[in-house]
């Protein structure tokens, strides 16, 4: 998703948050804090303490609340549309659950669906997520989705490659831990057990000197973790009695601050009898960060934040308690946010497109400028008697017309014998080839006079039959055809008689 995303995971001793950006690169963070909730004096003022390390104004916010306040059902139905589960689901859990249903809210996702559907249902008290968007709304959050602790972090697992279809996430905390497994790559069970009460932390605080006191103090939190092993498997064997399966999960996830613990790995994968292994998001998604912030990231306490800026806001995928009264009313806003955008982008378009059609009128009218310069030039040089020049081309197709009227019909003759044509013959009539040079010519409506020179007399008999034929002349005759002084050139004279 692109834009700036913020993912807040609440849990019952601290409050993480990781802020990523997303772009063509993938996504980057920008920044990750984890408060203590009973060092900073309850959760609004560990959420506060956040708000004033950093601006924590995002696209998108997703968050998740414990587990522990949150009741698992899982429940069969007897159809397969996710819009009547919906619709029906409510109805389905009244009787299973400790409170009255209107005081819940309550979401699922599908684990399977054959002839029928089977769900894991999640319900939790309207009275807490009002609470608990209080706490952050009133500091400047607001998020898209409320999600369940523990599940974004195996939703991202089942996106990997080369994960088992069957596994179990344990994401181990000070004073509460979460399981989550999935079966054939769905997440279908979700528990919440306590753990060692703050033993774990101190001991990964305090570090490992190997005094008496401390080697106790490993006895203790061993037991811890076999109390917990013991929960897991009891739990599982328990889930498989009821579901008639058989359980058996190919490889453990393990994260929290409380797997920070040396041996967890080791105690955990000797106690369950199952391959263990450590999560490590940016180690398997290539996402950037900053050495500023690589300094502080851990991933065991900062992969669930995480988890949930990279969830994004997609449906079908975990649970979402955002809903009834506490549905987000953001789609109107962001459609005017979106409206607004293209507002903007279209007035820059408009800008733009106005700034060319400014500069292409400036080209044009300039050039129309200087065109009309030249035009106005022109008509100077052919009409200078004309003074006043209001309209060039007008006046001068109006002086054009008014020289054919006057100039190229002849008196008498009739206006289908105009002056151009009969040149217009006598130039076709004479050959090009000949060597003759016209001294004058004289146009009347009778007859036509030539005069002229040229190089024999032949040539003179030949421009004589090259007009006889004309239909303009109804005769053509020598009128004189004499040697010049140097005695080299022939100067004649042609009489062409005007046919009527």
């Amino acid at each position: 998703m692109p834009g700036k995303i913020l993912g807040i995971d609440i849990n019952s001793d601290s409050v993480t948050a990781v802020q990523v950006e997303g772009g063509l690169r993938g996504y980057h963070i920008t920044w990750c804090s984890r408060v203590m909730i009973e060092e900073t004096g309850g959760l609004d003022a560990a959420v506060k303490a956040l708000s004033e390390q950093a601006d924590l104004k995002a696209d998108t916010c997703i968050s998740s609340i414990p587990g522990e306040h949150v009741s698992y059902r899982n429940l069969q139905m007897p159809f397969r549309d996710t819009k009547k589960i919906r619709q029906t689901i409510a109805f389905t859990i009244e009787t299973t659950v400790p409170f009255p249903i209107e005081d819940l809210i309550v979401d699922f996702t599908v684990i399977d669906q054959s002839n029928q559907s089977e769900i894991l249902a999640a319900s939790v008290r309207r009275g807490y997520i009002s609470e608990y968007l209080t706490h952050l709304q009133g500091h400047g959050i607001d998020p898209d989705v409320v999600d369940i602790k523990g599940v974004p972090l195996v939703l991202w697992l089942l996106r990997q490659a080369g994960i088992p279809d069957d596994g179990l996430c344990l994401e181990i905390d000070p004073k509460k831990s979460t399981m989550v497994l999935y079966l054939k790559r769905r997440i279908c069970l979700i528990r919440i057990f306590p753990f060692s009460d703050g033993l774990v932390a101190q001991a990964i605080s305090s570090g490992q000197t190997g005094n008496h006191a401390e080697t106790q103090q490993a006895e203790q939190i061993e037991s811890c973790f076999s109390l917990f092993c013991t929960n897991v498997q009891n739990t599982l064997h328990a889930f498989g009695c009821q579901n008639n399966r058989s359980v058996r999960p190919e490889k453990v996830f393990i994260t929290g601050s409380g797997s920070l613990y040396p041996k967890a790995e080791s105690i955990l994968e000797a106690l369950l009898d199952i391959p263990v292994e450590r999560i490590n998001l940016i180690r398997d998604t290539g996402v950037h960060m900053d050495e500023d912030i690589a300094r502080l990231w851990n991933p065991a306490i900062m992969d669930s934040a995480l988890a949930l800026a990279l969830r994004a806001d997609k449906k079908g995928l975990g649970f979402n308690f955002r809903k009834d009264e506490f549905e987000i009313r953001k789609r109107h806003f962001r459609l005017m946010k979106g409206i607004q955008k293209a507002a903007v982008f279209l007035i820059i378009i408009l800008s733009l497109l106005t700034g060319d059609l400014g500069v292409d009128y400036y080209l044009l009218k300039k050039r129309y400028t200087m065109l009309d310069k030249q035009i106005t030039e022109i008509f100077r040089q052919t009409l200078p008697d004309v003074k006043r020049i209001v309209d060039p081309v007008q006046q001068m197709m109006a002086k054009i017309n008014e020289i054919k009227k006057s100039a190229i019909s002849l008196p008498g003759i009739g206006e289908d014998r105009r002056v151009l044509e009969l040149l217009r013959d006598i130039s076709i009539r004479s050959p090009g080839s000949l060597d003759v040079r016209v001294t004058s010519m004289v146009v009347d409506p009778e007859v036509v006079k030539i005069k002229g020179e040229t190089d024999t007399f032949n040539t003179v008999d030949i421009i004589k039959k090259g007009l006889e034929p004309s239909e303009y002349f109804s005769a053509v005759t020598i009128s004189s055809a004499n040697l010049d002084r140097s005695g080299k050139r022939v100067q004649f004279e042609i009489n062409l008689q005007r046919a009527r």
